[in-house]
């Protein structure tokens, strides 16, 4: 585990490596920036080299002793707080307490790591916020949210902030390709994810473009199903998920917009969803581009009252009764 299996963020890997060298590291720094950026391999990595022995070079020098103890997730004095479930609660807020309480036993410090730091339950915030103002010597913190406005503002204001951005597709797709990714997959799962190399992993695991297939499907045969074979359909998601139907709808979103990309021309560099190209072309004839913006912010509308907690199957009925208005087709009706 070092600094080169991180992907990208190449002036925040400098940044830290600088504060190592020079001995400043804060005791708090907060990592932001969307889910699956490498928020968390960075953290793990920086609390190696807080915790490293090595007498010269760069740090983790993965070769001491306490290199060979974080590389095995054993580290007597390193803790990483997880959500349990859905959230980070009191009683894991009061562990760590007590872990900051004890001395070093392999190390000069002790360092820990809350990962989803925006899913701390208020009391859970509240405890934490104790500690961070009054932190035990030579003790750090490592926070990683995906959503800064969800912590407290008196937590952000006691920690160093450093923001991770979208990885670059072509960055994205060269590593995809380096752990042996076939290109044209790469370069589907990058513009997907993006730019996020844990969401494009998943993406390309056996069944990891099911629901961008589903929306492909639904989109293509808005035309072909009647109203009442819609209703059938959305019947047939009774039991998916907020964050399941959140992710469709965006992959929705993604369609439209590019066949919207593909009606203008010369779009075909600019489309997520390369491996469709074809089929998408094939559905410039069902819109005008009027109709793809419309769609695309009704969609949008869906995916906001959904978030907002509106009843979903009703959400959805009305969605598609607007989606099949504004096809070509139905407008001319």
């Amino acid at each position: 585990m070092n600094w080169n299996d991180i992907i990208g963020h190449s002036d925040i890997v400098a940044a830290l490596k600088s504060m190592l060298t020079a001995g400043i590291m804060p005791h708090a720094l907060l990592f932001s920036g969307p889910a699956g950026i490498g928020k968390s391999l960075t953290a793990r990595i920086l609390a190696a080299g807080i915790l490293c022995a090595g007498s010269e070079g760069i740090r983790p020098c993965g070769a001491c002793p306490s290199c060979m103890a974080c590389r095995r997730a054993g580290h007597p004095d390193l803790t990483v707080v997880q959500p349990e479930g859905t959230a980070i609660k009191i009683g894991q807020i009061r562990a760590l307490k007590h872990f900051a309480a004890l001395s070093p036993a392999l190390s000069q410090g002790r360092v820990c790591v809350i990962e989803d730091a925006e899913l701390m339950t208020v009391q859970a915030a509240n405890s934490l916020l104790k500690l961070l103002e009054e932190p035990p010597p030579h003790f750090y913190f490592i926070l990683a949210a995906s959503a800064l406005e969800s912590l407290l503002p008196t937590i952000i204001s006691r920690c160093r902030i450093l923001k991770f951005s979208a990885l670059p597709a072509g960055l994205l797709t060269d590593e995809l390709v380096k752990r042996g990714f076939g290109q044209a997959d790469a370069a589907v799962a990058s513009r997907l994810s993006g730019g996020r190399l844990g969401t494009a992993l998943a993406l390309l695991e056996p069944d990891g473009l099911a629901r961008r297939d589903q929306a492909f499907q639904l989109v293509s045969s808005l035309s072909k199903s009647s109203k009442l074979e819609l209703w059938e359909w959305i019947a047939g998601w009774e039991g998916m998920g907020q964050r399941d139907m959140l992710d469709l709808l965006n992959y929705v979103i993604y369609i439209l917009r590019d066949v919207l990309l593909l009606s203008l021309g010369n779009g075909r560099q600019l489309i997520y969803n390369v491996d469709l190209t074809d089929r998408l072309a094939a559905l410039n004839g069902e819109w005008d581009e009027d109709g793809l913006l419309a769609a695309i912010g009704v969609v949008r509308e869906t995916i906001r009252a959904i978030t907002g907690n509106a009843n979903s199957r009703l959400a959805m009925e009305a969605l598609f009764i607007k989606l099949k208005r504004l096809e070509k087709g139905e407008q001319a009706c």
